[in-house]
């Protein structure tokens, strides 16, 4: 048996965030209150040592990424490395597409009030509404799942090592269809929170942690929820809890 902790966070804020425009999987970087929002996280995760760290590859998750294991951030608050760790990720960071955001399709770049018009049309509720062009939740859900089960492969042969600790920084619909799978899709008898609560979407720097136990043959046998959707670290945030845009 093997235990590991695993934290997950969502990217910090950009302008597409704040203008209510979906990003999907559009390339877009970190705005200046995302650059702070990271910051902010980095703060309260500045005591973790991480066996592994992984990122979507996009450019608002990476960027995120580089703040939480960049340690100077601890001791200066000053702009001076903040263009190098939104160049390149760090070296410590590793990138998985299948960490990506939802593709939305032909609503990438548009309004969130045009994709919940055109889920008003068709008669579905909008997290559940596939535009043309764009993946379902479950193509989403897919992805985290085969992610999941890699990770767990590799932390199956930690056995020697006391502790292990994953760091993952993604995006506010691919973390809401993983933790909806956490708390559904897995034997636990230590759930401390419900599908409903986990589904939502988290706000830009949200953290989330979970105590994860596999068995010898890899079987993931328990998992409990530590923290879930923590915005301690920031002075005021905004929560979607319908949409990830």
């Amino acid at each position: 048996m093997v235990e590991f902790t695993l934290f997950l966070a969502r990217h910090g804020e950009t302008d597409h965030n704040k203008g209510s425009v979906i990003q999907g999987q559009l390339d877009i970087p970190l705005s200046h209150n995302g650059i702070d929002q990271a910051k902010s996280l980095a703060k309260l995760l500045y005591q973790h040592e991480w066996n592994e760290v992984w990122s979507s590859d996009l450019k608002r998750s990476w960027q995120t990424a580089n703040f939480l294991v960049n340690k100077e951030l601890t001791n200066n608050d000053c702009d001076d490395t903040d263009a190098l760790l939104m160049n390149n990720p760090l070296p410590l960071i590793q990138a998985d597409v299948r960490i990506r955001e939802r593709n939305y399709g032909i609503c990438q770049g548009q309004s969130s009030s045009i994709l919940k018009e055109m889920a008003r049309e068709a008669g579905v509720k909008v997290s559940n509404f596939v535009p043309p062009e764009a993946e379902s939740p479950a193509d989403v859900r897919g992805r985290a799942i085969s992610f999941f089960k890699d990770l767990c492969n590799r932390q199956k042969e930690r056995v020697d090592e006391k502790e292990s600790k994953v760091l993952l920084v993604g995006h506010g619909g691919w973390l809401s269809q993983f933790m909806t799978y956490l708390a559904s899709h897995v034997e636990s008898t230590s759930f401390t929170f419900r599908i409903e609560t986990a589904s939502r979407i988290t706000p830009n720097t949200g953290v989330s942690s979970f105590e994860i136990r596999l068995e010898n043959d890899g079987r993931v046998s328990n998992v409990k929820c530590l923290t879930l959707h923590d915005t301690s670290h920031l002075s005021n945030c905004v929560r979607t809890d319908q949409l990830a845009v």
